[in-house]
């Protein structure tokens, strides 16, 4: 019950500031929807909170995209994983880990 999804994203930055948002800002902000890119639970018959985000970086991202490579781990107790293994113009960068609590609707 697992799936792995890559997804490349620049991901869009609303914010009172007129500066771009830097690459750090970039990774973290496409570090979080992994779940959501590698779902394998049917969205209208469950769903998924994110109970806490981890951004584990070996070296500083660069560059305008980042790209979310996202498997989900579901458990029948209710709690599952996703993990995304994130990646720059330049090659890998870390890990993105997200507990999940699942649930009927």
């Amino acid at each position: 019950m697992d799936s792995a999804e890559s997804h490349r994203e620049r991901p869009r930055w609303r914010s009172g500031s007129h500066r771009a948002p830097s690459p750090l800002e970039r990774t973290l902000a496409a570090a979080g929807p992994g779940n959501g890119i590698s779902a394998v639970l049917d969205w209208d018959r469950y769903l998924f909170i994110n109970t806490d985000l981890t951004v584990t970086l070996h070296r500083e991202p660069v560059g305008e995209w980042v790209c979310p490579d996202a498997i989900t781990y579901p458990e029948r107790t209710g709690v599952g994983l996703a993990e995304s293994r994130m990646f720059d113009e330049k090659g890998p960068i870390g890990r993105g880990t997200r507990t999940l609590f699942l649930g009927p609707r």
